[in-house]
């Protein structure tokens, strides 16, 4: 990275997240998961029987993404679509197999997180951890 752009925090911030986001994907990798698919797995994980519109709020993700990774998520059998009461809407729900893959899928990314945070010391990792959330998650009215 040049000199010159070390200064400018948006551009340190645009290099870290590309950095964190090749470790995680290169973790992610050998389980034929994506970061995205990791999220809608975890998302529904948490929270079963959601829709896929709401996972796509949640995970700010356009509608055509969410079924697209719900498709190829199905495709290898980690998650399923069943009826919901409403039969308009289909449920999503992780499937034995995908609990498994999302365990080890947490697994990877926290090695990948490790590695990738290693030049930090435990204070450091919190401080910058807290300065990113107080960046990140915005109160309502600010």
């Amino acid at each position: 990275m040049p000199r010159a752009f070390q200064q400018w925090h948006g551009f340190l911030l645009c290099a870290a997240a590309k950095a964190a986001t090749g470790r995680v994907e290169r973790g992610l990798g050998p389980l034929q998961v994506t970061m995205r698919q990791f999220g809608v797995l975890s998302v529904v994980a948490a929270r079963p029987g959601l829709n896929q519109r709401a996972v796509g709020d949640l995970l700010r993700l356009h509608r055509m993404t969410v079924v697209a990774l719900v498709d190829k998520l199905e495709g290898t059998g980690l998650m399923e679509r069943r009826r919901g009461p409403d039969r308009r809407n289909l449920a999503l729900h992780v499937t034995e197999r995908g609990a498994v893959r999302l365990e080890e899928a947490q697994e990877a990314l926290a090695r990948a997180h490790q590695e990738f945070l290693s030049p930090l010391t435990a204070e450091e990792r919190e401080a910058l951890r807290r300065l990113l959330v107080r960046l990140v998650v915005r109160r309502p009215g600010l």
